[in-house]
């Protein structure tokens, strides 16, 4: 009569002879870490937690502290964005004894006023835009004003102008994650 087995029987008799070897074992550890620092960081964002309450979990993750500063920090620089306010990642990256360097805060807070500087530019200019087609349809008078988010155009310049800031935020990552790499 055959022996009839269960299915983790098969499983545990096909992966008897898999080994994880070190490197393997420490990339998963690494993994592991850097899935808890983006869980606590998404619940931060999320405004689930306040930047005291996930600072306090970053720092009961156990791994070797050089390790984790360096996920914690690129974790938080990924979120980064010029279209975004980035003051509660700052304010996290405090919380968490993370500060930035004096120039990499100024530089970051430079770019993001020259970016909402640029983006107001542009918001005038598609207003004006945006009237100046109204008037040829013969829609005119002083109570005229755009809602500009309800207009592809608003939206096409938003995007261009992030676009355009892109690649400045994107080497501006990179030299504080390089500079974290160092510290």
């Amino acid at each position: 009569m055959a022996e009839i087995k269960s299915a983790i029987e098969l499983a545990m008799e096909k992966t008897r002879n898999l080994v994880v070897d070190s490197k393997e074992r420490e990339a998963m550890a690494i993994k592991d870490i850097e899935d808890k620092v983006k869980a606590v960081l998404r619940r931060y964002m999320e405004e689930m937690v306040d930047d005291e309450d996930a600072a306090k979990e970053l720092n009961k993750i156990n791994a070797d502290p050089v390790l984790k500063r360096t996920l914690i920090v690129d974790a938080v620089v990924d979120e980064f964005d010029v279209r975004k306010n980035n003051e509660p990642l700052l304010a996290l990256m405090y919380a968490a004894g993370l500060e930035l360097p004096e120039t990499m805060r100024r530089d970051l807070e430079t770019l993001n006023r020259t970016f909402r500087e640029e983006v107001e530019a542009r918001k005038m200019v598609t207003q004006e835009r945006i009237r100046d087609n109204l008037a040829e349809s013969g829609i005119t008078g002083s109570g005229i004003e755009p809602n500009l988010v309800a207009w592809d155009e608003w939206r096409e310049e938003v995007e261009k102008a992030g676009n355009a800031f892109k690649k400045r935020m994107e080497e501006l990552k990179d030299k504080i994650k390089a500079t974290n790499r160092n510290l």
